[in-house]
């Protein structure tokens, strides 16, 4: 075949063996483009499907019609009384409620500046917070109602500081907190590694984190969704890089690098809100004191919601057990009563230290650091006592009160709910 084609090819008849390896190299690489054509049209089959799969997904995680009609019907509060002390308890706020808390949130830090007045419209944010509540998972603690207690951690930060944050900033923190669990599957990054899952094969760093702020940017693309649509394409950079670094540093691992340079521009009395690495740094900060809210939290609320986070770390331990992977002392179940010396561990290494900085920084903010160092005492009692301490006795370890817990089903309207249904 290769000498009948250069046959006639050739005016003279004639061809050489330079001419058949010529021809051949040549059949090589048409072999070569017929497969990369074919291998094209499978990608890009597989990436329509992909496309179709996301939009199916995308209707199924997004809030329906009826859910934003109902969001409708409620008015908002002129005034949620408490709303900005730090003693406040989130896990007090019916359900349904949260979103139009959140609503109410949002649109106080934005009305800091009164050019947002009309920047941000009103059927995008309410979807927008309908939807990252029904993306966050079912799982015993970081859920909605986690996500509702860290942005109003934040939101009593940025209040009770009277406005050292911008109103800029105050949006990229609030949205940040909002979001920053957004589909947590219930486990540690430790665990997403040492599993080979899927999330760790794609984000190698603060791989939930990641996977957080690209579900944070799925739902802003999301059709009726982007809340920072009348933002110039400058703006919407700096916002997404922005909530970006928030979400980040909600990993506690950076916050063992973070905080030490913090602390030696603190302590070298260096520190300027106009200074990017500053500022940046304190952002960090910030979102982790807030990441931490119930650690500061009236004692009862405190160790409730420790209640709530071992049921999540002993069923990522079970887990690990069934897969012959040894866990941590903290998550294994059979260790229960370790938990208040644990509990002192985790907040003399984090959260002393990080309401001791930020209140160096932002003084209004001690109350942080008071409600972590009496929650500490209470541990630091139980650690001495050696008391025995299982699942089903936690909540009783203090005076015998309790908060309700953080899941998310319905409740209670507490005694100072003021938002009520318009026709009511």
């Amino acid at each position: 075949m290769v000498k009948q084609a250069l046959y006639y090819t050739k005016k003279n008849g004639h061809f050489t063996k330079s001419d058949e390896e010529s021809f051949e190299t040549f059949a090589v690489y048409c072999g070569l483009a017929l497969h990369h054509a074919s291998l094209y049209d499978r990608i890009r089959r597989s990436e329509q499907k992909c496309k179709v799969a996301l939009e199916v997904l995308s209707y199924h995680a997004s809030c329906t019609d009826e859910e934003y009609e109902r969001m409708k019907t409620y008015t908002l509060p002129d005034n949620i009384p408490n709303i900005e002390r730090f003693e406040y308890s989130p896990w007090d706020v019916v359900n349904d409620m949260k979103p139009l808390y959140v609503v109410y949130m949002f649109l106080d830090l934005a009305n800091m500046d009164p050019l947002n007045a009309n920047r941000f419209d009103s059927e995008c944010l309410m979807r927008f917070i309908l939807t990252v509540r029904k993306n966050y998972r079912n799982v015993p603690y970081h859920n909605w109602s986690h996500a509702f207690s860290v942005a109003h951690a934040i939101y009593t930060v940025i209040k009770q500081t009277k406005h050292q944050f911008s109103p800029h900033d105050c949006i990229a923190l609030f949205v940040a907190c909002l979001c920053h669990d957004l589909d947590h599957r219930g486990k540690t990054n430790a665990f997403m590694v040492k599993s080979a899952s899927t999330l760790a094969s794609i984000y190698t760093t603060s791989t939930m984190e990641r996977h957080h702020f690209n579900q944070t940017v799925t739902i802003l693309q999301t059709e009726s969704h982007n809340i920072f649509k009348h933002f110039s394409s400058k703006e919407y950079r700096q916002m997404l890089d922005e909530i970006r670094h928030c979400i980040l540093a909600t990993d506690l691992a950076l916050f063992f690098e973070n905080r030490p340079k913090l602390e030696r521009i603190v302590n070298n009395n260096e520190f300027d809100w106009n200074n990017k690495e500053h500022f940046r740094r304190l952002q960090s900060l910030s979102m982790t004191s807030a990441d931490l809210c119930a650690m500061y939290k009236p004692w009862h609320i405190q160790q409730n919601i420790v209640s709530v986070i071992m049921d999540e770390f002993w069923e990522e331990g079970d887990e690990e057990k069934r897969k012959g992977i040894q866990p941590q002392s903290l998550m294994d179940r059979s260790l229960a009563h370790e938990l208040p010396k644990n509990q002192v561990n985790f907040m003399k290494s984090i959260c002393i230290p990080c309401y001791s900085l930020i209140a160096r920084v932002l003084p209004e903010a001690m109350p942080m650091l008071s409600g972590a160092k009496s929650n500490l005492q209470q541990w630091q009692d139980l650690a001495g006592e050696k008391q025995q301490v299982t699942h089903t006795n936690l909540a009783a370890l203090s005076s015998g009160s309790s908060t309700d817990d953080t899941s998310d089903s319905s409740r209670t309207p507490p005694a100072n709910n003021t938002c009520q249904p318009a026709s009511s």
